[in-house]
């Protein structure tokens, strides 16, 4: 198949689970087909990484440069400058999400154009709902939409764990603008994937004649080697970007709710805190004792087999969370909220502990702080779900059948 993939970012650098799961499934599908990158470049980082993508992968990559309008009203007025700023007072006019008139810029227009005469595709692939604008018009191939997240319900769960009244108002007013705009665009592509079953109940509820297909988060389960289990479990760690608002707050949660009433029952313990070191995180962690916060790392694997065990505090947020499946195929047992494995394949007790309160998240902990053999069964349970069920492979297996069905015409609803 030719495939068109349409991205906001470039999935390199990986710092991100967005951006993980970006780079896995285009690296599968250029081993299978022949691709092209349509990506927008923010800014020199994202230039480097997309020829970097170029030469790893052998496949055609085209850039188009992403016009930040506040700094691009600071010069000199460009005519694609004057059309965005008209479309972003057309879209508030319109109360559609506030995302939605920044991505939708014209240079991206011209490039998808281009392209679509260059070429003939079997699929366009578009990444992330913000995009659907450049695909709600005639005379495409068939389209598919990666969600990734819901973008209503994620909004609507930071409002309501959002202590600030004005902060809390605006998230509610951005939720209903999205779940109007879901419902929308839902129905006007080919085929939506959903990365769980409880994403895609929320999108036949939303759009009940969309066609939807399940494409989880995934894992390189079989290039992942588990770390060893320490009879002694002193490290936890938790892992997240500080670019998506529910790490931050899962973090700050962790901080202040859990880890100083964890910490003086058992002070032997280390908490380490990767790719957060954001200002909230190190306020909230100011009388923290022995704790650890890192920038950006090139590499998580070898934090999580060093770590004891995986958190996940989740209370936001929607989709998937690649951070327990990698910590599933490096063999560190997990407690979660119940949020933060939300459309997982897992039984609490099988393969996770979870705890949706301080006073259950630190009783999770401590159960498999004192016992070496159910941190061994959880790990080994959830190592062999990863295998069977989350490799990146089977996942890009699953894609393939849905756009050769697509291409066929035997897709239904």
């Amino acid at each position: 198949m030719h495939l068109l993939i349409l991205s906001p970012i470039s999935p390199l650098p990986i710092f991100t689970g967005g951006r993980q799961r970006l780079y896995q499934i285009t690296r599968e599908q250029a081993r299978r087909h022949e691709v092209t990158f349509l990506s927008f470049c923010r800014n020199e980082e994202e230039g480097e990484g997309l020829a970097q993508l170029e030469r790893e992968l052998g496949i055609r990559v085209v850039r188009v440069p992403f016009i930040s309008l506040k700094r691009a009203l600071r010069g000199k007025l460009s005519r694609d400058v004057a059309a965005l700023a008209r479309g972003q007072w057309r879209a508030r006019r319109q109360r559609l999400p506030r995302d939605i008139s920044v991505w939708d810029q014209p240079a991206m227009h011209r490039a998808l154009s281009k392209e679509l005469k260059r070429a003939r595709y079997d699929i366009v692939q578009v990444e992330w709902p913000y995009l659907a604008p450049y695909v709600l018009r005639a005379g495409l191939p068939p389209t598919a939409l990666i969600t990734h997240d819901i973008f209503s319900v994620s909004l609507a769960r930071r409002a309501a764990v959002q202590e600030d009244a004005r902060a809390r108002k605006a998230l509610r007013e951005q939720a209903r603008r999205w779940e109007a705009y879901e419902r929308f665009i839902y129905p006007r592509f080919t085929l939506v994937a959903a990365m769980s079953e409880a994403d895609a109940a929320i999108i036949r509820d939303r759009a009940p004649q969309a066609r939807i297909i399940l494409s989880p988060n995934g894992v390189d389960a079989r290039g992942i080697q588990p770390g060893p289990l320490r009879p002694d479990a002193r490290h936890l760690l938790f892992v997240g970007s500080p670019t998506h608002e529910p790490n931050l707050d899962a973090a700050c949660w962790l901080l202040t709710e859990i880890w100083p009433r964890l910490h003086a029952r058992h002070p032997h313990l280390t908490l380490t805190l990767v790719n957060l070191d954001h200002p909230r995180v190190r306020s909230c962690a100011l009388r923290a004792q022995r704790v650890r916060i890192t920038d950006r790392v090139p590499e998580v694997l070898p934090f999580y087999r060093e770590a004891d065990i995986a958190l996940a505090p989740i209370r936001a947020g929607s989709g998937t969370r690649l951070k327990i499946l990698e910590a599933f195929a490096a063999g560190a047992p997990v407690v979660s909220t119940p949020l933060g494995y939300e459309g997982l394949a897992v039984t609490p007790g099988e393969h996770l502990l979870a705890g949706d309160t301080p006073d259950a998240f630190i009783a999770a902990i401590e159960r498999l702080l004192a016992s070496p053999d159910l941190r061994r069964r959880l790990a080994q349970n959830a190592r062999s779900l990863v295998k069977a069920r989350y490799d990146w492979s089977k996942i890009v297996d699953d894609l393939d059948q849905a756009y050769t069905m697509i291409r066929h015409r035997r897709l239904d609803p």
